[in-house]
């Protein structure tokens, strides 16, 4: 194996008159040369000689970490691919903490008004976050005796946040239904939503009485707007309408420990929506959706540097990119989540994704550097879909040509898949394939190949029982052509 290298990191090796702790001086130089991708090394213009592992190892000059990454780059080297593994939101993200109350609020009725309120706290409640607005300070609500439940329309919060305190439930009314908007919007700067207690027996929690109200109205459950560094902690959203939480424009956004339950059958009801902004963080959560899982998209703008981490989905339609139809999403990181496609309550999804990044044939979206990391998925029927060709593109929406390219899935294992289970990889035409790097990957049962796969360019390493066309008329390329560190996930079905 050899590996390329510049005459002036290559002057120790060559003169013997060098000491060796000159050389070792280097050393660390010379792995940054090497760790560089190798097509970089492959198109290196700069006058070069050619060294062999063997002839620096005899030498002693260089050390063993460094003669593996040799190793490593001669490898890549000599297959030719170099997938770029996404590395998500840039901030350092740490787990929130919920602040000291400025303000309480009482309830004043209790949750068996559920399905027809009497009660309306809009007014106070909207008096109080009003007063609050720009402080970044907390209005907390807690229980009063029996009392438990606050019911209210549409609430805005800027630059402030909720805390909702053990036991107690925030419904929303019809009003914020028949408003067709969302029933909490947040805005500013440091704005949050946070809830006390354990999930799934007294957390805070935000119900919008979806299954009462689901039909007349497209109003989510909770938005953000244009914010800045908006957080949403140890809180469950339930029963939502449509999504449940959606965050759109800004930068800075933050979900750690949230959790959504809403049925599979709850049509277009996604889990967490991000849109059309930079950094974001959806971290320990728990997420049983009627739509997308979660849906990283860009109606209003690019978006880029996301990182979704350590979180389940049940009877979600997957981990999701795209679906609108201009602009670009880049560097968005999936790593180490589970996705099932049944719910807690047994319902599988209608549409049972798992690796889902989607838009339409003349749409003008790109999506570029999309990393799945250390997935584990069971009962799919869509399970790797990386597809052109999902809708076509919304009226008056820019028109374009779709690029899917860089999506690298390493450690992937899926379990008891659906009757009929498949993959996609559907590109638009040979100027525009898509492009995927798939390692380490276990896709148990029998997954099909899909007569629809065409003009993509697949790399492949240690990826067992993945089907994939190589039909080359249709412009369809498969190769062993790179290696990736990495390994498949155990995936227990009791670890779902």
């Amino acid at each position: 194996m050899r590996c390329v290298l510049s005459n002036r990191l290559l002057g120790c090796a060559r003169n013997s008159d060098k000491p060796e702790d000159h050389c070792a001086h280097n050393d660390f130089e010379v792995r940054q040369h090497f760790t560089s991708a190798a097509v970089s090394i492959r198109r290196s213009a700069q006058a070069s000689v050619k060294i062999s592992e063997e002839d620096l190892k005899t030498k002693h000059l260089l050390s063993a970490t460094t003669l593996a990454v040799l190793s490593t780059c001669g490898a890549q080297a000599a297959f030719g691919a170099t997938p770029t593994l996404a590395t998500g939101d840039s901030r350092s993200v740490s787990e929130p903490t919920v602040p000291t109350c400025t303000a309480n609020l009482s309830a004043a009725y209790t949750d068996s008004q559920r399905t027809s309120p009497t009660g309306d706290d809009t007014s106070r409640l909207q008096k109080a976050l009003t007063g609050l607005a720009g402080t970044g300070k907390a209005l907390c609500l807690v229980v009063s005796g029996s009392n438990n439940a606050f019911y209210t329309g549409n609430l805005t919060i800027s630059g402030a946040g909720i805390v909702i305190g053990k036991g107690v439930t925030v419904y929303g009314t019809s009003s914020y239904a028949s408003a067709n908007s969302p029933l909490l919007t947040f805005s500013g700067s440091g704005s949050f939503l946070m809830g006390q207690g354990t999930a799934g027996t007294d957390q805070g929690t935000v119900d919008g009485r979806g299954d009462i109200l689901a039909g007349s109205s497209t109003s989510r459950l909770v938005q953000g707007k244009d914010t800045q560094n908006f957080t949403v902690y140890n809180v469950t959203l339930k029963e939502s309408i449509f999504p449940n939480l959606y965050v759109e424009g800004g930068s800075g956004f933050t979900a750690w420990g949230v959790t959504i339950r809403t049925p599979a059958t709850r049509h277009n009801a996604d889990g967490i929506d991000i849109d059309s902004l930079t950094n974001a963080s959806v971290i320990n959560s728990s997420v049983e959706a009627g739509d997308d899982g979660i849906a990283v998209k860009t109606n209003s703008g690019d978006i880029s540097n996301v990182t979704v981490r350590n979180s389940h989905f049940y009877g979600t339609h997957g981990l999701s990119v795209g679906s609108i139809y201009a602009n670009t999403a880049s560097n968005i990181l999936f790593d180490s989540n589970w996705v099932s496609g049944t719910d807690l309550n047994g319902n599988v999804t209608a549409n049972p994704n798992g690796l889902n990044v989607k838009t339409g044939p003349t749409c003008a979206l790109t999506v570029q550097n999309v990393s799945y990391v250390n997935t584990c998925m069971k009962g799919l029927k869509h399970i790797i879909v990386l597809d052109t060709n999902y809708a076509a593109c919304k009226s008056g929406s820019p028109s374009g040509i779709p690029s899917i390219t860089g999506v690298v899935i390493n450690g992937a294992h899926s379990i008891s898949p659906l009757s009929s289970a498949y993959t996609l990889f559907d590109g638009r035409d040979t100027s525009h394939k898509v492009e995927a790097y798939l390692a380490n990957i276990n896709l148990e049962g029998t997954v099909s190949q899909n007569s629809s796969d065409q003009d993509a360019t697949i790399h492949t390493y240690q990826a067992q029982n993945v089907a994939v066309s190589t039909d080359t008329s249709k412009g369809i390329s498969v190769a062993s052509d790179f290696t990736l560190s990495g390994s498949v996930p155990a995936c227990a079905s009791s670890s779902f």
